[in-house]
């Protein structure tokens, strides 16, 4: 760094870049939660909580994607130092986009039960560590806890106090948080829908990071083999002619067993210090003399030429060389010096070739114009893919059926007879049955002295098919006849189908069924809301039978670890009124 360097501080460039990130962020989600809803021919567009959490997964997911491309990039392509100036920036916006996300998912599928949500989202699926289950909710954890750390720790503060080979080592498990991203959304988003959308952005946006990598690390590579010294001489190794160093820039000497040197030239002289930024390990070799100091590409750390010490106030230091000429060729000592020692500069009368001058600097008032070309691609290309994205993985998400409450009614006021077991029933003299929940993810606790009673019942009706439900506000007996349907037999069934909880699928959430759903329906069952199996085909003209054991009695405990999951399940069909319920054994339920 130097004194005209401000440590903390916003430029133009900064700014523009930031404004960018934010407008892409803000295209996607308004692409994704606005316009694709509108474009979509779905029964009903899914509840906004539902669209958000997967607004602002995708949309963290598809940044850090982004900002771990930003690193190869620049190794194949200088003019993306902007982005790589800025890559703190990117990454503390992708950690808060994936607190929204996390907040949204804690907020609508782990609230509403006795359990405290953060506590519910660690502890509800009692599968986490069962071959048939394998969770996504705990990569997904994981990959927001290093988020955390990684925002936490990406002032220089932090890297100044932990030193700079602990800060790398903790900013390099950015690599294992975007794994188990990966497996966040394969063994979630992805197992959970039959759209292959999703699939092939994920693919794409793994696949580019694989190349990209695998690219930048062939080119560093042979950039190396080139730059290497050819000389085994002891001490003195040789670095190549010098007229091959450019005025104002650098070449990289590569001793053998030792590390690289980076060797500068200005105003005719030549200085060689550790090719490794004391900041962050940035090539040096990459920068430019400016104002008379190294300058490092990555984040604009200044050194003087010779004693490789940061100008006051600043207190970096790097470890310097010794230079010497034999004819025209160069030699370098590959001994290091102490950091900050001085070293007189080497005079050469070697013509030398100016360095590019289109060197970024961070701090810098505006950039070269070639990249200022780039910058102005990126202000107009950037936000309008990000939009696109948002707007392509909004209108491939699944339609999540008719089932809704309905709260245009109101509240509802009906009587009938109750029955409390398996579950709440509420029989209607017109014949149809309606199961019944209590708010949140709760059943019905009913009075031991209404079972069987005729009742007057008050709440909010959900509907979804032929399943009804009614989230119950009051039950009170009434007077009248009280008239439980008998009921009818329709024999022995083999069905394969999916286990929810019967609140969710019958509308309360949008979808109420699937892997995404899974925590959120084991912590209904475990609250009292009565099991439902969802089958693969209409049994008898509907697809939702209620869920009993084989004496008739209530499962959901029993049956909490299958939800969500392809199961074949066996047992007797009956109708009770117009609502069909299976008695089966879940000891037998098999996975398909």
């Amino acid at each position: 760094m130097s004194a005209r360097l401000v440590p903390v501080g916003w430029n133009r460039s900064k700014l523009v870049i930031d404004a960018v990130a934010a407008a892409s962020v803000a295209a996607y989600l308004l692409a994704y939660v606005r316009l694709a809803p509108l474009l979509q021919s779905l029964s009903l567009p899914p509840d906004d909580n539902t669209v958000l959490m997967r607004a602002y997964g995708s949309c963290a997911f598809l940044l850090l994607t982004f900002v771990l491309g930003i690193g190869p990039l620049t190794r194949l392509d200088p003019r993306f130092l902007p982005l790589l100036y800025n890559r703190r920036h990117l990454g503390v916006l992708t950690c808060v986009i994936a607190a929204a996300h996390v907040q949204a998912v804690l907020d609508w599928y782990f609230a509403y039960s006795s359990v405290p949500p953060v506590e519910a989202m660690l502890a509800s699926d009692p599968g986490f560590f069962t071959l048939h289950g394998i969770p996504f909710i705990p990569f997904g954890v994981l990959a927001f806890g290093v988020l955390v750390v990684l925002a936490a720790t990406s002032h220089d503060f932090w890297l100044g106090f932990l030193t700079p080979p602990v800060w790398k080592a903790i900013h390099m498990t950015v690599y294992g948080a975007y794994a188990a991203a990966v497996l966040h959304v394969v063994l979630g988003a992805l197992r959970a829908t039959a759209d292959p959308t999703l699939a092939m952005v994920l693919a794409a946006g793994l696949g580019s990071l694989i190349v990209l990598h695998l690219a930048a690390a062939h080119q560093e590579r042979r950039r190396d083999a080139a730059q290497a010294a050819p000389g085994t001489q002891t001490p003195w190794v040789s670095a190549g002619p010098a007229a091959a160093v450019p005025e104002g820039g650098a070449i990289v000497v590569h001793p053998p067993g030792g590390e690289p040197v980076a060797i500068f030239r200005h105003l005719g002289r030549l200085s060689a210090v550790s090719n490794l930024c004391a900041h962050q390990n940035g090539p040096l070799g990459e920068g430019r003399v400016v104002d008379g100091c190294i300058t490092c590409p990555w984040h604009g750390f200044q050194y003087r030429l010779e004693d490789g010490c940061a100008p006051p106030p600043f207190s970096e230091k790097l470890a310097t060389y010794r230079l010497r000429l034999r004819g025209e060729t160069l030699e370098l000592d590959p001994r290091p010096n102490p950091p900050g020692t001085r070293v007189d500069p080497l005079p050469v009368a070697v013509p030398a070739t100016p360095a590019p001058d289109d060197f970024f600097i961070g701090w810098a008032a505006a950039p070269p114009r070639a990249l200022r070309v780039l910058l102005g691609a990126l202000v107009l290309g950037v936000p309008l893919g990000f939009g696109a994205l948002g707007l392509v993985l909004g209108r491939a998400a699944d339609d999540p059926g008719s089932g809704a409450f309905n709260w245009d009614a109101g509240e509802q006021h009906v009587v009938g007879t109750v029955t409390a077991h398996p579950y709440p029933l509420l029989y209607l003299p017109s014949g149809h049955t309606l199961m019944l929940v209590g708010l949140g993810k709760s059943g019905v606790e009913l009075d031991p002295a209404l079972d069987g009673r005729r009742v007057a019942a008050t709440g909010v009706m959900i509907r979804r098919g032929t399943l009804d439900m009614l989230q119950v506000d009051d039950v009170a007996p009434v007077d009248g006849p009280a008239i439980v349907p008998a009921p009818v037999p329709f024999g022995r069934w083999r069905l394969v189908g999916e286990i929810c909880d019967g609140k969710c699928e019958t509308g309360a959430m949008r979808p109420g069924s699937g892997l995404a759903h899974r925590a959120c329906a084991m912590l209904c069952l475990a609250g009292g809301v009565p099991p439902v199996f969802v089958t693969a085909g209409p049994v008898e003209g509907t697809g939702f039978l209620l869920l009993a054991g084989p004496d008739g009695g209530p499962v959901a405990a029993a049956v909490r670890a299958l939800t969500a999951l392809r199961v074949e399940i066996e047992g007797t069909l009956e109708r009770r009124g117009d609502l069909f319920l299976m008695r089966a054994d879940p000891d037998r339920v098999r996975l398909r």
